[in-house]
């Protein structure tokens, strides 16, 4: 059977989640397709795609509306010479710019529009790329349907972020990777709760803290441990304000944050919003229970078999795989002495999680077996399936 042809197409392979993607998928379908990635410009290259050939349009981002309409025409231009030249039968873009370049420079090829973020269904371009191109590829079924309704494209799919379920459960017992202040505090007597992401407003890290706080009322020996990348300065004054800094570890960005996250009794999402929360499913590869805020999208796409039936984003659900709560109501508030309800809330299902010993547990050997689902052999034959 002859090998299909496959182009990826991203702005830049720099530290961005779809960028991320975009490269983890063209070393995935390397042994079975012959796949190229086509970058707009290759400055600030950051992820790894040694054995794929990577071609640069050499056509960076310009700045001003007259040269950024000008820049998609040369994009449009020269990616399709090269969809003609290399005879792809597939191009698979990954981003919005991306993909208006992409079906724009149709030929022969089937297009596919990778949009990996809620945020780009208002767009400007989205409904150009809808209409153009041969599918519309969403990280989760909440956005597919939404798109479905609102823009009617000639097909869909959902494809969900890959985990590499294998490697992560392998990382998790290299021992000799935690440092020894970071083994200290998790050593320390009391439930460890833990939660990942960078240093931004839409991961609620507040919310977290201020509900933390409410936790350690009841089990004053609980433990709060963030990792990820950020000073955390403002947090860290929060915890403080709420006398509970010593309770709380945040551990910068790690290499390997698994080794910690294994030792976590319970994992906690209080996102704002999210595309596809590959740390919950992170989380669970290690067997962490989890808890999560029934944000858009994705938790309870992760944590229920039909994320139709929990579909109230301010209810508490014990789904099949977690516990999903209700979202986070008001502006983002730094001042220790306002709790909200819905923190209060929160806190109250981790107090409650951590209480029920058989509930935990339960949850904690469904975890990892529901990390599979999303693992990057499902991955590959969920794409495998929509290129017949």
């Amino acid at each position: 059977m002859q090998r299909k042809k496959i182009l990826l197409i991203t702005p830049m392979l720099h530290q961005g989640g779809f960028e991320r993607i975009c490269a983890m998928t063209a070393k995935l379908l390397a042994d079975t397709c012959e796949v190229h990635i086509a970058v707009f410009t290759k400055k600030d290259m950051f992820y790894d795609v040694s054995g794929v050939d990577l071609i640069d349009l050499d056509l960076p981002a310009k700045s001003g509306k007259i040269n950024k309409i000008v820049n998609i025409i040369k994009r449009a231009m020269r990616l399709k010479a090269l969809k003609k030249r290399l005879k792809i039968d597939i191009s698979y873009s990954f981003g919005t710019t991306a993909n208006i370049v992409n079906v724009l420079s149709k030929t022969q090829d089937t297009t596919w529009a990778g949009i990996r973020g809620y945020g780009a269904l208002t767009d400007s371009g989205i409904g150009l790329i809808c209409r153009r191109a041969d599918r519309v590829v969403s990280c989760t079924k909440t956005m597919e349907r939404d798109i479905n309704r609102q823009f009617a494209p000639k097909a869909s799919a959902t494809l969900y972020n890959p985990c590499n379920t294998a490697e992560i459960q392998r990382l998790s017992k290299e021992e000799s990777s935690i440092k020894p202040a970071h083994l200290d505090f998790i050593k320390q007597k009391g439930a460890l709760i833990a939660s990942m992401g960078r240093e931004d407003d839409l991961k609620g890290f507040w919310h977290l803290i201020k509900s933390f706080s409410i936790v350690k009322k009841a089990l004053p020996d609980a433990k709060l441990m963030i990792i990820g990348d950020g000073a955390y300065n403002e947090y860290r004054d929060l915890a403080k304000a709420l006398g509970i800094e010593q309770s709380i570890l945040f551990t910068g960005v790690l290499k390997n944050p698994f080794a910690l996250l294994k030792y976590a009794d319970i994992y906690a999402l209080t996102s704002e919003t999210e595309g596809f929360p590959n740390a919950l499913i992170e989380a669970m590869a290690c067997g962490v229970p989890c808890i999560s805020v029934n944000c858009m999208t994705g938790p309870n796409e992760i944590l229920a078999d039909d994320f139709t039936k929990h579909a109230d984003r301010h209810s508490i659900y014990e789904a099949d795989y977690g516990i999903l709560t209700g979202i986070f109501k008001g502006e983002k508030n730094l001042n220790a002495d306002v709790i909200t309800e819905e923190e209060k809330t929160f806190a109250d299902t981790v107090i409650g999680l951590l209480q029920n010993e058989a509930q935990l547990d339960a949850y904690r050997k469904k975890a990892q077996k529901r990390a599979e689902d999303f693992s990057m052999e499902v991955y590959v034959e969920s794409i495998g399936k929509r290129m017949q």
